[in-house]
């Protein structure tokens, strides 16, 4: 009952006054840094391994974050020890699904692509939340969920649904859905941290389980794949997504993923769209085809019947 009181009153702190603009203003800006990071993912495709740029990117951002978070072990450490699980699921989902396969995915596929992908982060949060936390649906937002997959699909595909009776989609795109799977759960992962512990230790810690939890696939790579090379291009590679991309851009999206929920975050994800199909043309040189057109706006479809439609509430008894 106490987690149902709290997230009652953290929707209503959202929706009230001044409190409605300022997380929409961070989680709107923490979208265009969001973005960056798929402009970057393809600008170094073949000459910056992607495991490597995720492992010292963490590295980088672990080492800014540190400094603000000492003062806080002391205190909240035990917390974090004793919730060490939900930590360690969380860097797991955020940095090892959520974060490197997007590098991997765009080595594969292209930035707008991937952007189209990950715009369907909402129906995946949607569903993940029904599963694991029953949360009320509408059949609206079922609707929009079944939409929102059938956009994906369109951009698996090229538009040619025969691509999956040959069984040859895009590897990229395949990434590009796990990413998103990875991300969704983070997302959810987050309403079960303890709330009591700064949000700065909780993004430090995080990012060093993430470390840890990278290292061996790091070893893989370099030994059997190719090394981290030490020039100019890989330190500001590794100094963008480690500063704007992993500090500051998550750091954003969590204080506003912990004001608005889950839900009603992810379904500004199609901002990052936006911001990542301008970059890409202009960056990247990508041109806009018309399957891209058309699952644009299938997904979009879908997001928005999720986002608007409201399950009815029901009297339910409760046993416990």
């Amino acid at each position: 009952m106490n987690n149902s009181n709290d997230r009652k009153s953290n929707y209503s702190e959202a929706n009230s006054g001044g409190g409605l603009l300022w997380p929409y203003a961070v989680i709107i800006l923490s979208q265009i840094f969001f973005g960056s990071n798929q402009i970057l993912g393809r600008l170094v495709e073949g000459a910056v391994p992607p495991i490597g740029l995720s492992f010292w990117r963490w590295i980088i951002a672990t080492l800014v974050v540190l400094p603000f978070t000492l003062k806080y072990l002391r205190d909240y450490g035990p917390i974090v020890l004793k919730e060490w699980r939900v930590y360690v699921g969380g860097a797991f989902c955020l940095i090892v699904l959520g974060n490197t396969t997007i590098y991997i995915a765009l080595n594969h596929t292209t930035a707008i692509n991937g952007a189209l992908v990950s715009s369907v982060q909402p129906a995946v949060t949607f569903a993940l939340s029904w599963l694991f936390f029953r949360e009320l649906v509408s059949k609206g937002q079922i609707a929009g969920a079944l939409i929102a997959i059938i956009g994906v699909m369109v951009i698996v595909t090229r538009g040619d649904m025969s691509v999956l009776t040959d069984l040859q989609p895009n590897p990229g795109d395949i990434w590009m859905i796990v990413s998103v799977i990875g991300f969704s759960l983070y997302a959810m992962s987050l309403q079960k941290m303890p709330t009591g512990v700064p949000v700065v230790l909780t993004l430090n810690v995080i990012q060093f389980l993430g470390i840890v939890l990278l290292l061996p696939f790091y070893a893989w790579e370099t030994i059997y794949d190719r090394p981290m090379e030490l020039n100019q291009f890989t330190i500001i590679s590794v100094l963008w997504a480690g500063i704007i991309v992993a500090v500051a851009a998550l750091g954003l999206w969590n204080y506003s993923n912990h004001k608005l929920g889950a839900n009603r975050a992810s379904g500004t994800v199609h901002l990052r769209l936006v911001a990542i199909t301008v970059m890409a043309i202009v960056v990247l040189g990508e041109t806009v085809e018309t399957f891209h057109f058309v699952a644009f706006a299938i997904i979009m479809v879908g997001v928005y019947a999720i986002t608007k439609s409201k399950p009815k509430k029901t009297t339910t008894t409760s046993n416990s």
